[in-house]
């Protein structure tokens, strides 16, 4: 059968990737890498396969020369195997692999070129549908490519997985307090952690909440409660009060993808690429509503108590969210559902059978199938015309029409761009189309943005870039884009927000909002809610944006492993794979800020006391160690100079002095002015990855300033600070996972004594 196979390789990108495309709407994904092979299959959009071929032949491809791959360059290779009906797509040429080798067999071609070749090849409208599909056949565990095309993939399937990583090697450990009394955290496997006091080691309790590695523990007091936090690989923090062993609040995200999102009255409604449907405020998750789907969410949207949602099942579910209760599931559609919406007691659903449906909101009665789309249907929003209720709806060929939904009559169409990904209302916003009928405007997003009267007339386009997703509150119209950033434009006159913003990629957006943007994939959904617009994105972070003041709140958790945490007071504060820093109040997980900055896993903090306030310190596999205000979040400062991650940090004082040390791979500690970040001095006589820091004063306030360094050799190094000479030192024979300021170590063994330093 014809297909298209996509390869990516090189040594700049993690593994290779290779897509393979068929004729019949299937597709699979293989990304191998160090670790393993994993593997995913997907239903494709039946457009996919006609733009491939379209773009194919307008490339001429193969008979096109490619440059020379520069060496070490990430390389795209493209193979088409091509037979029956499309074996004009490709054909054997001098210099072309000819025969490519398909299951049934035919002529192909395949050409290799490198990673910015392909605009000159002509290919660039290949690649970007190819592009698209790794980002989303993968569920975007394959990020490196862009994804800026509407959701082509659907039902996407696991296929192999990675071999989950050997649990057999505790994550994480910390010193603290347990009952007023010294005491040590420790995770084990099967185990999210135990408690064991000091000195003797004695059990003070367990808890087994997840089979998923913890990768973090902290042991603090907030609130007068002491309490025990955790992370891990199932990217949930929880938080339990030792005393009473009451786990005090666990915050899961969505497994992958925020598809679609809707908001009212301060809540937020997200369905996800898992199947679930969450509710959020500012202050964090408030859980599930209703039963999964039992395919990815495409479609959220909500009607005063009535919220409706469509996914990949095909089904569309009525809940009445004054109890939760589930009204209807609508089976109707053959395929999978891309977009809903209600008002005056209808509900209209729309997707890949290219019909719009209509509902009776209140007996689940299908009223009527809407015709006229010729491609699958990716938005649907209720409007006012001539004071009449109507039905606008978009498709993936860029087709826009308007219906009565009561009569089902066609009352308008035309064409907005190439492809269209979604359609919305300008609330109290009013228009006048040419035959003096009054009604909101229109605001599509896909090859652009662009405003429209209800009968088709173009008011204006407000970007020719392209958008993933489109609302309105009727004074602005906010855009997501592709790179994850949300543009704001005036609707009356189109002018950009703020004031001061250029044209460019980054629309509107704030500088500190754009950073706050970075590392989220691009954006799913949008909606405004009292004044601020709720942002939904591809890594499953939602966002809630004011226009002008930027990101006011992230109520969702990491959308990576946590590997860091630290406790001070009310404060925790955790680091991730996902790059971010993220703070909470302890006692009850509500979260305060994100802090980004990061372009790669966070995997140490600190927290220590510089100049009268309270200093967060974070660092990982970026190589450079930030510090951020830990009341305001405020950048302080960022110190470049590792040339490898950096896995341990500690606060502490010399002569009086705020310094922050650092321990990296290399072994190397530099200990730095916590204010300036001037290097004090460089411990280098580590060998091995330094596991863990740990400032003691065993002399007491008058005597010499020591730092313990814990590396992956099993030794514990103590070194007197600020001449640097080391003072001693204890072979634990395996490796410390945290030290104390009384001289003891936690290995995955248990609880070692320290060798004091020697006298000076």
């Amino acid at each position: 059968m014809s297909h298209v196979r996509y390869r990516l390789t090189g040594t700049s990108f993690p593994g290779t990737v290779e897509l393979t495309v068929w004729a019949d709407g299937r597709a699979r994904l293989e990304h191998a890498r160090a670790g393993g092979v994993r593997a995913w299959t997907a239903e494709l959009d039946r457009a996919v396969w006609p733009w491939l071929v379209d773009g194919l032949r307008s490339a001429r491809f193969p008979h096109v020369a490619a440059p020379t791959p520069l060496p070490g360059s990430t390389l795209r290779e493209l193979t088409v195997v091509a037979t029956g009906v499309n074996a004009e797509v490709a054909g054997s040429a001098g210099g072309v692999e000819d025969g490519a080798g398909g299951p049934d067999g035919g002529p192909g071609g395949s050409l290799l070129f490198g990673w910015r070749d392909g605009g000159e090849l002509g290919l660039e409208p290949v690649l970007r549908i190819l592009d698209a599909l790794v980002y989303q056949v993968g569920d975007g565990a394959v990020r490196e490519t862009a994804n800026e095309l509407p959701r082509l993939a659907h039902r996407s399937t696991l296929d192999r997985a990675l071999p989950p990583p050997d649990p057999g090697e505790p994550a994480a450990a910390a010193f603290g307090t347990v009952g007023g009394r010294p005491a040590y955290a420790l995770s084990r496997p099967g185990r999210t952690f135990s408690l064991y006091g000091l000195p003797y080691g004695e059990d003070l309790g367990t808890a087994t909440v997840t089979n998923a590695p913890t990768r973090a523990v902290a042991l603090g007091t907030a609130g007068g409660r002491e309490i025990v936090a955790t992370g891990g690989d199932d990217l949930v923090i929880r938080a339990w009060d030792t005393g009473t062993g009451q786990q005090l609040h666990a915050t899961a995200g969505h497994d992958g993808p925020v598809l679609a999102l809707a908001a009212s009255g301060g809540l937020i409604y997200t369905g996800g690429a898992d199947g679930v449907l969450r509710v959020w405020d500012a202050a964090g998750s408030l859980g599930e509503l209703a039963e999964r789907h039992e395919g990815a969410i495409n479609a959220v949207c909500v009607d005063g108590t009535l919220l409706v949602t469509g996914s990949d099942d095909g089904a569309v579910r009525l809940t009445d969210l004054s109890d939760g209760r589930t009204l209807h599931s609508l089976p109707g559609h053959p395929g999978w559902v891309n977009a809903v919406a209600a008002a005056d007691g209808l509900v209209a659903s729309a997707g890949s059978d290219r019909l719009i449906r209509i509902w009776d909101a209140g007996t689940g009665q299908e009223l009527r199938a809407l015709e006229g789309h010729e491609a699958s249907v990716t938005g649907l929003t209720f409007l006012s015309v001539a004071g009449r209720s109507a039905l606008a709806s978009c498709a993936l060929d860029g087709q826009v029409a308007v219906h009565d939904p009561r009569t089902g009559t066609l009352l308008a169409t035309w064409h907005s761009g190439q492809w269209a990904t979604a359609i919305t209302t300008t609330p109290e916003g009013r228009a006048t189309t040419a035959t003096g009928a009054v009604s909101e405007w229109l605001v599509t997003a896909g090859d652009g943005v662009r405003v429209w009267t209800a009968d088709g007339t173009l008011s204006r386009e407000l970007t020719g870039a392209v958008a993933t997703s489109v609302a309105s509150d009727g004074a602005l119209v906010a855009a997501g884009s592709p790179g994850g950033t949300p543009w704001f434009w005036r609707l009356a006159d189109g002018g950009f927000l703020p004031e001061t913003a250029a044209a460019s990629g980054d629309g509107g957006l704030l500088p500190e909002a754009a950073a706050a943007a970075s590392g989220d994939g691009g954006v799913t959904g949008l909606a405004f809610d009292g004044g601020n617009l709720v942002c939904g994105t591809d890594s499953g972070t939602v966002r809630v944006h004011h226009p002008v003041d930027g990101v006011v709140a992230v109520p969702t958790p990491h959308t990576g492993q946590v590997l860091a945490l630290a406790l001070d007071g009310d404060l925790l504060v955790s680091g991730g794979m996902d790059g971010t820093v993220r703070t909470w109040d302890a006692l009850s997980g509500r979260p305060l800020r994100r802090l980004t900055g990061h372009t790669a896993g966070v995997t140490c903090l600190a927290m220590g006391r510089v100049g009268g306030r309270i200093v967060i310190a974070s660092s990982g596999y970026d190589r450079v160690v930030r510090t951020w205000d830990a009341a305001t979040g405020r950048p302080l400062s960022e110190v470049h100079g590792h040339p490898l991650p950096v896995y341990a940090l500690a606060f502490g004082t010399v002569g009086g002095r705020a310094v922050l040390a650092a321990g990296s791979y290399d072994g190397l500690v530099p200990v730095r002015d916590a204010e300036t970040g001037e290097d004090v001095v460089v411990l280098g006589g580590n060998p091995g990855t330094v596991r863990c820091l740990r400032f003691l004063s065993p002399d007491g306030p008058d005597g010499p300033d020591v730092l313990a360094v814990g590396c992956d050799d099993g030794t514990v190094r103590l070194w007197r600070l600020p001449d640097g000479e080391q003072v001693g030192g204890t072979r634990l024979g395996d490796v410390p996972l945290a030290l104390s300021s009384d001289l003891y170590a936690v290995t995955h063994n248990g609880l070692s004594r320290l060798t004091p330093p020697e006298s000076q």
